[in-house]
């Protein structure tokens, strides 16, 4: 199994004309998309910085098929990575 994620985001302090891409591959998946897109932000977060410092625009969760699901975009009021327990 194989999970990518695509982070597009932006420097909190540069503005939205600063957007980026990262890429970032799991390389043990648990195929759940609430411990997988964590375990990805926080591989983003340990090298391109915390999420007070960067904007999160959308993260797309991508298997060797292309893109799973829809984008997961975050919202007012609630946090960029759904809850699970």
């Amino acid at each position: 199994m194989i999970r990518n994620y695509n982070i597009e985001w932006y420097p909190t302090k540069d503005g939205e004309n600063f957007k980026r891409e990262t890429f970032i591959r799991l390389s043990k998946p648990t195929g759940r998309t609430e411990y997988d897109a964590k375990a990805a932000l926080n591989i983003f977060t340990s090298s391109c910085g915390n999420l007070k410092k960067n904007t999160i625009i959308r993260i797309k969760e991508m298997d060797e098929n292309g893109q799973i699901g829809e984008d997961i975009v975050p919202t007012d009021g609630s946090s960029i990575i759904p809850a699970g327990k």
